[in-house]
């Protein structure tokens, strides 16, 4: 009996999860208004039925979506030892994530700023961008690292636009003008830039 409940449970994570990356694509690709449960749950090969036994509404699956990247963030944030790995952590968690992330925030940002995750997205951002800022930074400053966190996006776009068969180059340059945009913000603040404690 126990082993038939550890089959069940894990179809549903399974569907769950489906569910999670099936919608991420959809949003990103057409848009979060422009799609509805149906067409989640045909994509699945699920009925809408089987779909409402995870999610609700597509809302709940936005916040889904948008609660995993975050708290992905929030570990990064906790667990990094300073700027130079909460960067290069960073990166990878946007390489993870991928362009669909990135497409669903760009092209759905006024209907997300108005769920209630979007006050958690500005309060996770607000928090990584506080982290790596120099102690007492000026606006100036914080604008700065707010520049080069946006370099992973920025790349990401620049090789769907243009078609860029070499994403991994595209991300190194993007992990390495972010590192060298932060430590024109402080010089002594990233790892190897001060033989000063």
């Amino acid at each position: 009996m126990s082993q038939r409940s550890g089959r069940v449970d894990s179809r549903r994570t399974d569907t769950r999860e489906r569910a999670v990356t099936v919608a991420l694509e959809l949003f990103a690709r057409q848009g979060y208004t422009a799609t509805s449960l149906r067409e989640i749950a045909e994509r699945l090969g699920v009925t809408k039925a089987a779909l409402y036994f995870h999610f609700r509404t597509k809302e709940e699956i936005l916040t889904a979506i948008l609660r995993g990247y975050l708290d992905g963030v929030t570990t990064l944030v906790e667990a990094a030892e300073g700027p130079d790995e909460l960067i290069r952590g960073f990166a990878a968690h946007q390489r993870q994530w991928g362009i669909d992330l990135v497409l669903l925030v760009w092209q759905n940002y006024t209907e997300i700023q108005d769920l209630p995750i979007g006050a958690e997205i500005r309060q996770t951002m607000r928090s990584l961008v506080d982290t790596l800022a120099p102690a007492g930074a000026d606006p100036a400053q914080r604008l700065r690292v707010r520049i080069a966190l946006s370099t992973f996006q920025i790349a990401a776009v620049t090789a769907l636009v243009e078609d860029d068969d070499d994403e991994a180059s595209l991300r190194e340059a993007a992990l390495e003008l972010s590192l060298e945009i932060l430590r024109g913000a402080d010089p002594g603040t990233l790892e190897g830039t001060t033989t000063e404690a």
